[in-house]
């Protein structure tokens, strides 16, 4: 039989009987879009989580300190902590990590600056140039990052500093923006913490040649400077008497190629008895629980899918019990067993695949109002909130779906299909007459 003869049949066979199929079809149309509506929502809480962390910062950055605790199976003994000085011969042996892009040590430094009647304290913050490139700092507002060629220029983050007036009573303290204008006016800094100092304190002039938008992330809150201008302030203190902390680095950035490989090379740096911290830990057990939500969001869907496959399953047996003559005929006729199976097999995949495609059509459309309305029943399920979606159909999931509900028309045909082909032909027209 002709591959044209099948279809035309088969879909004849379908129409013949509109109301058993139509009924038929609706079971499929609802376990089709439970498992898809299931689904897209535990996709979107993943989604959701995802992008909760990524904008603390970057999901592939690894910091490094000094403080390693070993790893103690038994909850009720505390374990002790060890402290390695972060070094130099540190950052050669991270960098030759595999799977690690860039690695830069960190140096942070309390500094004050002062513009006109108006001061400020903050935080420097040393690092690389080519952090800049590597760790996925927040963008630019106006000017540059920092480069190698820069020595003692200054990159300016959010809420970094807050300018006031220390002899006003009411002691205004704003954002350096409201007072100082950080790119233009000149600002004058110094290291001097002014308590019970008997150095006289050295003034710089703050040349800052960048300045960066408010983030979500860690990098927020520093005022960036080439790490090894740092180092040369620290030995310019020092020698003028100056207590300055000089223990090593303050931590180290590690910055990996793809973030499937952060556990890994954060056990390697573990290894090496060095604490670690990355968002990916975060990740970790979010994921989890979100992939135990599409576990059980998929079950419940699932279930409407086996009763529509013992609905499409009892239709492909009543029409065997209706067709007895029709299977009688074509094997009178010299039709072939493996055409008759093939008929009713291709009947149940119809079944399916129309079932599944309206099912698909119909998950599209309630996920439409559920993201339009995301902010009114976000809340209910912990997604949707600020705006971001709480149902997510991704193509693949559509393809799935339709393969699934073809595969599932197909497996409850078989049966039917068999059983048709093992009707005797002699048998199947007495019984017709």
């Amino acid at each position: 039989m002709r591959s044209n003869d099948f279809i035309k049949m088969g879909l004849k066979n379908l129409a013949r009987r509109k109301l058993r199929t139509s009924l038929t079809v609706i079971g499929v149309v609802i376990g089709t879009f439970s498992i898809v509506v299931m689904l897209s929502l535990g996709i979107a809480m993943t989604e959701s989580f995802n992008n909760e962390i990524m904008q603390m910062g970057s999901l592939t950055t690894i910091n490094v300190n000094k403080y390693y605790y070993a790893e103690n199976n038994d909850t009720d003994r505390w374990q002790p902590g060890k402290e390695k000085e972060l070094d130099d011969n540190l950052v050669s042996k991270l960098k030759a990590i595999p799977h690690v892009k860039a690695v830069t040590p960190i140096e942070y430094m309390n500094v004050k600056f002062i513009s006109g009647k108006y001061e400020s304290w903050s935080t420097l913050c040393g690092v690389n140039p080519e952090a800049f490139t590597y760790f996925e700092f927040p963008e630019l507002e106006e000017g540059r990052y920092l480069t190698a060629e820069d020595t003692d220029e200054l990159l300016y983050s959010y809420y970094s500093t807050g300018f006031y007036n220390p002899k006003s009573s009411g002691m205004r303290y704003n954002d350096s923006e409201d007072l100082v204008d950080i790119m233009n006016d000149r600002i004058k800094m110094t290291f001097d913490t002014g308590y019970d100092s008997k150095v006289a304190p050295k003034y710089y002039n703050a040349k800052f040649v960048g300045k960066m938008v408010e983030s979500n992330g860690d990098k927020n809150g520093y005022i960036y400077v080439n790490i090894d201008q740092m180092k040369k302030w620290k030995k310019e203190l020092k020698k003028a008497g100056v207590k300055v902390e000089d223990k090593g680095y303050s931590q180290i950035w590690v910055s990996v190629d793809d973030v499937k490989h952060v556990e890994e090379v954060q056990n390697k740096i573990k290894d090496m008895e060095y604490g670690t911290y990355s968002l990916a830990d975060m990740v970790k057990p979010m994921q989890e629980t979100a992939n135990t939500l599409e576990l059980i969001l998929g079950g419940i869907g699932a279930v409407s899918m086996l009763v529509s496959a013992i609905g499409i399953a009892n239709t492909m047996i009543m029409s065997i019990y209706e067709r007895t003559k029709e299977i009688g005929v074509m094997k009178v006729l010299g039709c072939l067993i493996t055409d008759i199976k093939k008929l009713f097999l291709f009947e149940a995949s119809m079944i399916g695949l129309i079932g599944g495609g309206l099912g698909v059509g119909l998950s599209y459309l309630a996920s439409y109002f559920m993201n339009k309305y995301s902010n009114q029943i976000g809340g209910a399920i912990g997604i949707g909130s600020g705006g971001s979606k709480i149902s997510i159909i991704p193509l693949w999931l559509v393809v799935a779906a339709l393969l699934f509900a073809m595969l599932v028309g197909i497996l409850s045909g078989y049966y039917p299909a068999k059983r048709a082909t093992k009707i005797k032909a002699i048998e199947a027209l007495r019984e017709s007459n």
